[in-house]
């Protein structure tokens, strides 16, 4: 079974346009996001999975000048471009990571590799982190058996909303991450908008590379909060 991340990315995110080309600790952030994830132990491949759009010209070409593998499928239907990049690539079990998450858990990442593959479960994600944390993880016979439904545009879109709204009819597990601290609730780690990006730059000083855990991104949170 081939193991693989893929990193969905594209440049015209209307809250925050070329988010992904935005400098993070010297580098773009889909090339810190890819590093990050390319510290798995598990994951065979990674890879960025953008749009053929036009827009989406240039993250193409920074993969690819950085030596980062990269696909390109539909712009919406990213159901679709999850799919058709696994068949590219012969991905059988696929770890689905969103661009604007820089500090994505890696541990949890192998620890759901290593349960999908020793159980008959359809589906695996996080629970009780802080966002930004988060991926999931699923096999590519349950995006196809999920394609052949009656979807809609969101359904397409969102990749895996249909399996979370009809969670009674796949077998799925929540890896509880107890990484939620109470006094930062309010903190998100994702990249959505300006702001978000100039925390992440606060905390990215504070790593020496991409070998970090999420308690080390918690506790530097801890101490940066007041002044945020």
């Amino acid at each position: 079974m081939n193991n693989a991340i893929l990193i969905q990315a594209r440049l015209s995110s209307s809250r925050f346009f070329k988010k992904m080309l935005e400098d993070i600790n010297g580098i773009s952030l889909v090339e810190y996001v890819y590093n990050r994830c390319k510290q798995s132990k598990l994951a065979d491949q990674v890879v960025v999975i953008t749009s053929n759009e036009k827009s989406d010209d240039e993250l193409y070409a920074l993969c690819v000048e950085k030596n980062m593998d990269v696909f390109r499928g539909e712009l919406d239907n990213v159901l679709k471009r999850y799919i058709d990049a696994s068949n590219y690539f012969g991905i059988d079990i696929i770890c689905r990571v969103c661009g604007d998450s820089p500090f994505v858990d890696v541990e949890a990442m192998d620890n759901m590799f290593l349960f999908f593959e020793n159980s008959s479960i359809d589906y695996i994600s996080i629970t009780n982190s802080l966002n930004g944390f988060m991926s999931e993880i699923f096999s590519l016979k349950l995006l196809n058996k999920v394609y052949n439904e009656e979807l809609s545009e969101e359904d397409k879109e969102h990749v895996t909303k249909y399996i979370r709204d009809n969670i009674s009819r796949f077998k799925t597990k929540l890896l509880d991450l107890g990484l939620k601290p109470k006094e930062l609730e309010k903190f998100t780690l994702t990249i959505d908008y300006p702001d978000d990006l100039v925390i992440a730059k606060k905390i990215a000083r504070n790593l020496n590379n991409f070998e970090f855990t999420s308690c080390d991104i918690i506790n530097i949170l801890k101490q940066l909060r007041d002044g945020l």
